[in-house]
């Protein structure tokens, strides 16, 4: 598991990698005094499981770098570490894990990687990476709830509210996310997880979106979602 710490204090760094050396050699950890440093990494196609974030940097805020996280990166967890709980409510509008107060102990810090731990450990499926030319995008499959396409881009729908806009043939970014997802018509997946049902031609989604189905795809996708809902059942 790759884990990047973002504060400005190399001894708060320090403090937070030391900690989590003896939980797994699985671990490594990766410092960076900027949020720009940070940023600019993931755009390079690394891919951080977790991010300790300081709030208050010497030019920058915390909360601005985890939305610019988010954006490139939207499965990456992000804790934040802060000497002030002034931006707690913002903190968690960006979905933060979890909000550890300096000076905090080794067990907070190990503590805090336990719950991300357990999250990430759901995330079942390897990271799809799309490179579109522009930008570097990481998804996790299991997070997305639809594929559209739009002409020569592709739109890819997720979970947690985020929409990203790729410059990649649908059918190249189809191809990524390989054949678990179920398609309703030409130029649409949806992933069969967040189908709350199928009333006759009619697949309603979990996130209020409604698909009428096209007859020669009826019998196919009733099919497909059938056989996924068997299979979660005898898991």
């Amino acid at each position: 598991m790759l884990i990047a710490v973002c504060d400005d204090c190399k001894v708060d760094a320090e403090k937070i990698k030391f900690s989590l050396m003896d939980i797994t050699d699985d671990l490594e950890t990766i410092w960076f005094s900027t949020g720009v440093e940070l940023i600019n990494s993931i755009k390079n196609g690394s891919f951080y499981s977790l991010i300790f974030q300081d709030v208050y940097l010497e030019t920058e805020l915390g909360v601005d770098i985890a939305k610019k996280v988010k954006e490139y990166s939207p499965d990456t967890q992000i804790i934040f570490v802060t000497t002030s709980l002034d931006h707690a409510i913002d903190a968690f509008k960006v979905h933060a894990i979890d909000y550890l107060v300096k000076p905090c102990s080794e067990a907070d810090i190990v503590k805090a990687f336990a719950r991300v731990s357990m999250r990430i450990k759901q995330q079942e499926s390897s990271p799809v990476v799309i490179n579109s030319g522009k930008d570097i995008r990481v998804f996790y499959p299991e997070n997305v709830i639809r594929i559209e396409s739009e002409r020569h881009y592709t739109n890819i729908y997720s979970q947690n509210g985020n929409s990203d806009r790729v410059l990649m043939n649908f059918s190249d970014v189809a191809e990524l996310f390989g054949n678990k997802f179920i398609e309703l018509r030409r130029g649409l997946l949806v992933n069969p997880k967040y189908i709350e049902r199928i009333s006759g031609a009619s697949v309603i989604m979990t996130d209020g979106n409604t698909y009428i189905l096209p007859k020669a795809k009826k019998d196919s996708v009733v099919t497909q979602y059938t056989n996924y809902i068997t299979g979660q059942i005898n898991t």
